[in-house]
Parts: C-alpha cells; sequence; structure tokens
C-alpha cells in the first residue's frame, strides 16, 4: 500500500485508546467464540458437569456484557469525532453486525440449558464439526475485521476464507439435519434437534453476511 492510501485509511489516527478497544473488542468476540465451543462440548461430553457447564455460561454472558461496553464506547467515539460520515457509517454497522455473533451464542447456551435438548451419542461428531467449522468462520471474519483497521488490501483474503468456511459449515448442517431426520427418533426430537443445528449455523450465516459487507466496505475505502 503506498503512502497515500495509508494516509487516507489511517481514520482513527491520533487516538490510541480507542483503536486499542476496537483490538480489545475484537479479542472478547475471538473469546466468547471459543466459550461457546466449550460450552457446546460441556453439554455433550458432560451431562453431569451443571457447574461447569453454569460457571462457562456466566463466562460467556460478562464477555457478552463487557462487548456492549466496548462497542458502545466505540460507536460514542465515532458519533462524537468528525469522520467521513460513509467511513463512520460503515465502522458502526461493522462493529454492531460483529456484536450480534456472541449474542447470538449466548441464547444458544441459554436455550441449552432450559431445554435440554436430548442429542444422541451418534450425533454428537456432527454437532462438534459444526460448531468447529462456525468458529473458523468467525476467526476468518475477525482476522479480516482487523486488516480493514491496519492492511486494508488483506481484508478480501480473509473475507474468502469466510464464505469458504460457511460453505462447509452449510454441508455439515444438511448432511447432519439428513442423518437426523433418517434416524429412528421422533418427530419431535428431529425438530428440537433441528432448532439448535440450525443456530449453530446461524453464526457461520451471519458471519459470512457480515464478511460480505465487510469487502464491499474495503473496496469504498480503496475507490
Amino acid at each position: 500500500m503506498n503512502g497515500n492510501a495509508k494516509s487516507r485509511f489511517s481514520m482513527l489516527r491520533g487516538t490510541r485508546k480507542v483503536q486499542n478497544d476496537i483490538d480489545v473488542f475484537f479479542d472478547t468476540v475471538s473469546d466468547a467464540t471459543d466459550v461457546f465451543g466449550r460450552i457446546l462440548r460441556i453439554y455433550l461430553q458432560e451431562p453431569d458437569s451443571s457447574e461447569t457447564f453454569d460457571r462457562s455460561l456466566k463466562q460467556l454472558t460478562e464477555l457478552e456484557l463487557r462487548a456492549d461496553e466496548l462497542r458502545r464506547g466505540i460507536e460514542s467515539y465515532l458519533y462524537e469525532k468528525t469522520l467521513i460520515p460513509d467511513l463512520r457509517g460503515d465502522v458502526l454497522a461493522m462493529i454492531e453486525d460483529v456484536d450480534s455473533l456472541i449474542s447470538t451464542q449466548q441464547a444458544l447456551s441459554i436455550a441449552l440449558k432450559i431445554e435440554q435438548p436430548v442429542i444422541p451419542e451418534q450425533f454428537h461428531q456432527g454437532f462438534l464439526n459444526l460448531e468447529r467449522t462456525t468458529e473458523r468462520c468467525v476467526s476468518y471474519l475477525l482476522s479480516g475485521a482487523r486488516a480493514f483497521f491496519r492492511n486494508i488490501d488483506e481484508v478480501r483474503d480473509h473475507t474468502h476464507k469466510v464464505i469458504f468456511a460457511e460453505s462447509e459449515a452449510d454441508q455439515i448442517c444438511t448432511d447432519l439435519k439428513t442423518d437426523i431426520f433418517s434416524s429412528d427418533l421422533e418427530k419431535i426430537e428431529k425438530i428440537h434437534l433441528r432448532y439448535f443445528i440450525e443456530r449453530i449455523d446461524l453464526v457461520a450465516n451471519k458471519a459470512e453476511d457480515i464478511a460480505d459487507a465487510l469487502t464491499i466496505y474495503s473496496l469504498k475505502r480503496m475507490v
């Protein structure tokens, strides 16, 4: 990237705090995704570990609150400072959309605790594979979001990885639902499991949508 491009994209120059807050915000979303993965593994592999599950759910809730706090601070800064209007809007939309990933995972974790779906062991690996692939989607997305502020030329590489991983998640989702609906489970049990499969996959779908928008934001900045 040449010097002119660098200056054009230094949208947050002169304020270390907001740059640090954005980094911490992305770290918090990453941590939350890791915790959600742990929550699912505990639920599947340690059904009697309710205390461990509750501790992890509490941690996820604390991370969600922390992310909200950081998001509000970042938004306040962007509203108060004089930035190019469309640039400010793009960054605000990105931050809000990324924040929604934690809310989706937290809501799903609470649903696991309340609804206690019975997931036969034969489907455990499918659930875990889906969660891991979703986690990859979020990781690639966060790398792209960081690149938007640091080296915009790298954004497209990361967002392409999100799209590829999301297609893998869709295939795992489809295969898992196919296996479940061809099993001997009761119809109501199949429908219940489908809900949780689709809610896990929703995180990957959201990550792809955000990646698509992030690609557009970066192209606008490079014009």
